[in-house]
């Protein structure tokens, strides 16, 4: 409320009230509180006036003062934003609906609303004081004030209805003409250009002297060009230009300009630019006009032309002069003018180091010098950026270029920290950073670091798979997986990226790669389809540097081939044949298929091919010795003899005339001549002392003089052998071949002796392993338990990563759990899962029972548990759960899960799960139900020898407790006698001893 309505107020009350009241004690209180509440509100402080106003407007008892009291009350909740300023409000209104006062309530209310963006309140409070009395002026006003807050609010509908209104009801209103323009412009923008032009004609008819009809000539047209629609620009503009001065006229011809260039009317375009030039004074600046003439040309591909008129707009220093200079540059780039485009760039760099436009200019400078080779000015360009990352629109970008640049000029250590420091900007727009991450994954490629690559070639392709970047990290992150032999992970990534983009430009040497990753892992059937498809699909390049198609042809036909499909492999192998390289395997390999299909003539036929067409090839050994192969396994053993005899003439000292010898051994054995076939055999240790095939050669022996009806002299020549060959390379294995010998042979305790001598003067730890575990089975085999493990612990420790170890660290769990060391077996059990996953399931079976037995009944209860989790069919687990539960006594429960396991497991599981139900009725006092579930151990588990003994001893011991001594006697003679070694044949002895 203005200081003026305050002394007006005043007035009004010193001579109005008191002469009303005068007199009256309380009336002079009023007076005194309505004072002083009028002057917190003219001091701001609404909050200390409200209960003022409210005491003099209940203590005033005429309607004036107290509807100016609850008028200045009211006024009071608005300024103070009073969450019960509405409800005040609404009785001021309700009470005084005659009074002006209630249109200013309700407006100030609206204007309170909309400051709070409460646009919906607004309008409501403001279209409601409309109803209440105010001047013609006031009321003008507030309908212009409701067609903006419409406007505001988006409902442009509205707010036109309201600047219509107005100018209907309130004509000679200054606030008419002013509706009627900005009921025009919100046609303009929602580009409702036939209504605006009728909502402007309107104005013009109405108010056609006023200004804001002066305003639509210049006016329509800018609001046409800032719409793009700029046909509709160029027309207003020409109506306009006749009655415009020279300011505003420059201004429509520049414009008029602009929009035919837009419109892409480039003829139009330069005819005005032209005029605006031609017509311009000494003061104008003309530079607007050539940057417009620049592009007009530029997008006719005139490029020297635009290059000139850009040219022409560079001079000076400001941001149109940037602007202009770097499209110079860049036009003389596209109009094959290099030099003049990297000295336009550089003449940038001269002019400007800081401001507008440096990271554009000198980013395309760097891309220039970049394709023309010169890398070197191309780093020195974007160096000076990189240094101020901070200050760029696009910091990413700019240092992952550099990094390619870097990589590009060599200096793969550069690129690959500069790729880092790309990633590591926050605010790098994601497609930068995918890229500087794809470049760092690149240069680790390229350097053959795979395992390093992979990953983040994966990265890539998950945060954007749709992106260009994103498809091809896909298949690089596949191709670093097969490069680390990862063919599994490998072959995934290929079938994805043929699934997702069968499009794409790579999608040939996936197929390809697939084919091979499923080659590899031996997955022969998946391994054809995509060669195929490769193979009748891939458009190979007109010059190749690999036979792609030959090597194609001959990984079908390997795939077949290992499948057992010859006919296919044929036909995939005939492909090829005649091809260089690869041709003289197809031929091979056909052979090989007519073999595989009983058709040995064809594959004779087809080996002598080999060695005919191709003389040379590296498989013209093997060939030669498939032939003798296909004669022995044919029952020609002459003919056998005679090529293999073959293979040692003319490929001596190597490995295929070796293993001649040894076959013409194994020729003369299936003849039946033994004698020739020791010959053959012994030929074989002299001549070929160093090959692969000496056991096979003394095994020969063996076997030849056990058929002949001789003496076995084997271990004797291989003794003699030994000797006369101490450091060849088979000597070894010999070694470890007469301990394995002995152990065949059951004679352990000569085998332990062997494998000791063996692990003594071995100096081959491949074999080391096998040795040891070897020894500790001869060991347990002769109840040296102690010893057995000693041996599978220093496997264990000396051998970690050995194929060995699982197996040794399982055994060594057995045996600490039957010699009662229940926590070195939960020790072993538990390294065991670490070892190897796979043992996970048996380990945890072991955990629980070593826990069972050292009556931890809660971990052995989870270690059962954690096994059905894996393995809800587990019978181990369910027999370990049984014992839990039997420990704490919950007997029905438990005898369910060994009555589960008895009846549906025939192993050494479901033995042990019959004996423990007969211990469940034991330990709940029922004899003669405990006595029936022994006895059906030995009838349905009768080849576990080790449960039907103890079963038949708890038989015994219940004899005994009943009083027939008679029959538990019988029974433990029965037991001693039945099952030796067994510890119920132990306990059984020990009985009888001591009755």
């Amino acid at each position: 409320m203005s200081r003026t309505f305050h002394r007006y107020l005043l007035t009004t009350l010193i001579f109005v009230v008191p002469s009303l009241l005068f007199g009256q004690q309380h009336q002079e209180s009023y007076q005194k509180d309505f004072q002083e509440a009028l002057n917190l509100f003219d001091k701001g402080l609404y909050e200390a006036s409200i209960p003022l106003f409210e005491t003099a407007k209940t203590s005033a008892e005429n309607s004036v003062t107290r509807e100016t009291a609850s008028f200045l009350h009211a006024r009071a909740y608005i300024k103070i934003d009073s969450s019960g300023v509405e409800r005040h409000v609404d009785q001021f209104v309700q009470t005084y609906p005659m009074s002006t006062r209630s249109a200013v309530l309700l407006k100030e209310l609206g204007h309170l609303h909309k400051e709070n963006g409460d646009l919906e309140e607004a309008i409501s409070n403001l279209d409601a004081a409309l109803s209440y009395p105010q001047s013609g002026s006031d009321k003008a006003e507030l309908y212009y004030i409701l067609g903006e807050t419409s406007a505001q609010n988006g409902d442009f509908e509205l707010a036109r209805n309201y600047f219509l209104t107005l100018s209907d009801e309130h004509r000679r209103s200054d606030w008419a003409p002013k509706a009627l323009y900005a009921r025009g412009r919100l046609f303009l923008e929602e580009e409702k250009f036939d209504e605006s032009a009728d909502a402007f004609e309107l104005l013009r008819e109405r108010y056609p002297f006023d200004a804001m009809t002066r305003r639509i000539g210049t006016a329509l047209g800018e609001s046409y060009y800032q719409q793009r629609n700029f046909e509709e620009a160029i027309r207003a503009f020409e109506d306009a230009l006749p009655h415009l001065d020279h300011e505003n006229r420059q201004k429509a011809v520049y414009l008029t300009a602009e929009s035919y260039n837009a419109l892409n009317q480039y003829e139009d375009a330069t005819r005005f630019y032209r005029q605006y030039i031609n017509a311009a004074e000494e003061d104008d600046d003309l530079r607007i006009a050539h940057y417009g003439l620049g592009w007009v040309y530029h997008k006719q591909e005139i490029y020297h032309w635009a290059a000139r008129s850009f040219g022409e707009a560079a001079t000076g220093d400001d941001e149109l002069a940037r602007k202009a200079l770097y499209y110079k540059g860049a036009n003389e780039k596209m109009a094959g003018r290099s030099d003049q485009a990297i000295s336009s760039f550089r003449d940038f760099g001269d002019r400007f180091q800081s401001g507008a436009f440096i990271e554009q200019a000198y980013f395309e400078w760097a891309v220039l010098a970049f394709e023309v080779g010169f890398y070197g000015e191309a780093i020195e360009a974007l160096r000076p950026l990189a240094q101020r990352a901070e200050e760029l629109e696009n910091p990413g970008e700019v240092i992952t270029f550099l990094g390619e640049v870097y990589f590009a000029n060599g200096e793969y250590t550069r690129a690959l920290e500069t790729f880092e420091i790309a990633e590591d900007i926050s605010d790098l727009d994601p497609a930068v950073k995918r890229q500087a991450r794809f470049q760092r994954a690149w240069v680790q490629y390229s350097n053959q670091a795979y395992e390093q690559s992979q990953p983040e070639f994966e990265r890539v392709h998950n945060e954007s798979p749709e992106s260009t970047l994103g498809k091809e990290a896909l298949f690089w992150s596949a191709d670093a997986h097969y490069q680390i032999r990862n063919y599994g992970p490998a072959a995934s990534q290929y079938a994805q990226f043929i699934e997702r983009y069968p499009d794409h430009e790579l999608v040939g040497a996936a197929k390809y790669a697939l084919g091979w990753s499923y080659f590899m892992m031996g997955d022969f059937e998946n391994a054809t389809a995509p060669l195929i498809d490769f193979l009748e699909n891939y458009d190979p390049p007109s010059i190749a540097l690999f036979p792609f198609d030959t090597d194609t042809q001959l990984r079908i036909g390997d795939a077949f081939y290992a499948q057992g499909e010859y006919q296919d492999a044929l036909r995939y192998y005939n492909m090829a044949i005649g091809a260089e390289p690869g041709g003289d395997y197809a031929m091979f390999q056909v052979a090989n298929s007519y073999y595989r299909m009983n058709q040995n003539f064809e594959a004779v036929s087809q080996f002598r091919r080999v060695l005919r067409i191709y003389p040379f090839s590296s498989l013209r050994e093997q060939a030669q010795y498939n032939v003798a192969y296909i004669y022995l396994n044919t029952g020609n053993y002459d003919q056998a003899i005679e090529e293999f005899q073959a293979v040692i003439n003319r490929y001596p000292e190597t490995e295929w005339a070796a293993r001649a010898q040894y076959n013409i051994g194994d020729s003369y054995y299936n003849a039946g001549n033994y004698d020739q076939a020791i010959e053959a055999y012994n030929q074989v240790l002299e001549d070929y002392p160093r090959s692969n095939y000496i056991i096979e050669a003394i095994n020969g022996i063996q076997f030849a003089q056990l058929s002949a009806g001789e003496e076995d002299s084997s271990t004797e020549v291989l003794e003699e052998f030994l000797a006369d060959n101490p450091t060849s390379s088979t000597a070894d294995r010999l070694r470890f071949r007469q301990a394995e010998n002995m152990m065949q042979s059951g004679d352990y305790e000569a085998a332990v002796d062997e494998f000791r001598q063996y692990l003594r003067i071995t100096n081959n730890q491949e074999l080391v392993p096998d040795a040891y575990i070897n020894m500790a089975d001869a060991y347990v085999r002769t109840d040296n338990t102690e010893a057995a493990i000693e041996a599978l612990q220093t496997l264990v420790n000396d051998f970690p990563d050995s194929d060995q170890t699982a197996s040794a660290l399982a055994e060594l769990g057995r045996l600490h759990y039957d010699e009662g060391n229940y926590r070195e077996s939960y020790e072993s059990y538990e390294q065991l899962i670490e070892a190897d996953a796979r043992y996970r399931q048996e380990g945890i079976l072991g955990m629980g029972n070593a826990n069972i037995a050292m009556g931890n009944v809660n971990e052995a209860r989870q270690n059962f548990e954690e096994v059905l989790s894996i393995d809800e069919n587990s019978d181990a687990a369910r027999v370990g759960l049984g014992k839990v539960l039997l420990e704490d006594d919950r007997v029905e429960e438990a005898r369910r899960f060994f009555s589960l396991v008895a009846e549906n497991n025939t192993t050494d599981i479901g033995a042990e799960a019959q004996y423990l139900l007969g211990e469940s009725y034991l330990s709940s006092g029922d004899s003669e139900s405990a006595r029936e579930a022994f006895s059906r151990v030995q009838v349905l588990f009768e080849t576990y020898d080790v449960w039907v003994a103890e079963a038949q001893y708890k038989i015994a011991e219940i004899h005994i407790r009943e009083g027939r001594r008679g029959d538990a006697m019988s029974l433990l003679e029965s037991i001693v006698e039945q099952y030796p070694g067994t510890s119920g044949a132990e306990k059984a002895e020990a009985l009888l001893n001591r009755n």
